[in-house]
């Protein structure tokens, strides 16, 4: 175990410097081919600023699975369903970073996800059964594909919208991917460790460069790839196990999934309501996630990354409790997103009262 800590930790640290060396080049590069932000009415940033920052841990994920596959680390076990998904998330950047330049349109962008979406389902395959805390194992039988697939898109999107300009993105991309690499060592799940250190070391040496003042966005290439990444982990995590026999393992891995990037599943669900109920366009930019309310009612971006860090981390903990079937553990995974997520609503009200920045 000790020996296994020491070599994933000197890989995390290799993949934060590799972001961090690639993500340097880019903030020079990106200006002179015309990959930039400039400032508009949805912006919280007021200077032309470079974007497509998320290529440094696009990068960097895309070497490290490619060696894993080369490698055949895992003596041949789960090679197709890695090159699956190596391939379709780079397919996902490769038609987000076309956005950064110009827009697709939502229309075109949504089809990519949901083809990119199902080549993973079909491939990696769903989960026979999911276990759903104080209710017990529930066998999703045909529903299984669609709710997955619904799943991957969606997160996908969630994070897409989230573009990592105050950090908040690689901030909790670096917590989720901490989440599955101690995951994926606890219950020996090599791809599932060697993909979640991966990201969270890309994330890392992104972050290095876009904290505060930020040098360089994320990017619809990062948030994008990001999303789609943390979408369809835990369906090679479920392989894994059932490879390994651990199935009951596997069937609380979806709520592990979910947890692991609450802040961003919570903020979104709550935004997607406010919208809705105020009969406005889900997909029409705006500036009304939680996390941006915080940022005009005077809090740094620094500060407000910083505490979704926090609430990501927790909620992660709890999955990974989850996980391990401690006592009250179905308690704790109802319990803890409730109330962080009533506890962050309340605070972001309260802030925009005090302020007077309601929209």
């Amino acid at each position: 175990m000790t020996v296994n800590l020491i070599l994933h930790g000197a890989g995390l640290l290799l993949a934060t410097l590799a972001s961090w060396l690639v993500v340097g080049l880019l903030i020079r590069l990106a200006p002179r081919i015309g990959l930039v932000d400039r400032p508009n009415e949805r912006s919280l940033h007021t200077r032309v600023t470079p974007r497509g920052g998320g290529i440094g841990f696009v990068v960097t994920l895309a070497a490290a699975a490619a060696w894993w596959l080369i490698a055949d680390v895992n003596a041949t076990r789960l090679q197709t369903e890695v090159a699956v998904f190596l391939g379709a998330a780079l397919f996902i950047a490769a038609v987000s970073l076309r956005d950064d330049f110009v827009s697709l349109g939502a229309g075109v962008r949504f089809l990519c996800h949901i083809g990119a979406a199902g080549a993973a389902v079909w491939w990696i395959g769903t989960p026979a059964e999911i276990a759903l805390p104080l209710i017990g194992t529930w066998t999703p039988g045909w529903l299984g594909p669609i709710l997955f697939i619904v799943w991957i898109v969606g997160l996908t999107n969630v994070y897409n919208f989230m573009d990592g300009i105050d950090g908040i993105a690689g901030a909790q991309g670096l917590v989720a991917g901490l989440a599955w690499a101690v995951a994926g060592i606890a219950w020996g799940l090599p791809a599932v460790t060697l993909l979640g250190s991966v990201l969270a070391g890309g994330c890392a040496g992104f972050l290095i460069h876009n904290w505060s003042p930020a040098r360089i966005f994320m990017g619809d290439v990062g948030s994008a790839f990001l999303g789609y990444c943390f979408g369809v982990l835990p369906l090679i995590a479920i392989r894994e196990l059932n490879v390994a026999g651990e199935t009951a393992v596997a069937a609380a891995i979806p709520m592990l999934a979910l947890l692991a990037v609450g802040p961003f599943v919570g903020d979104g669900f709550l935004t997607f309501l406010r919208r809705a109920r105020r009969f406005e366009p889900v997909w029409k930019a705006h500036r009304s996630h939680l996390y941006q309310k915080l940022v005009r009612t005077g809090r740094s971006h620094a500060g407000v990354s910083s505490l979704y860090a926090v609430w990501c981390a927790v909620s992660a903990a709890t999955g990974i409790y989850w996980l391990a079937d401690g006592p009250g553990a179905a308690w704790a995974v109802v319990g803890v997103p409730l109330i962080s997520l009533g506890g962050m609503y309340l605070w972001v009200r309260r802030a925009e009262k005090k302020s007077g920045a309601h929209d």
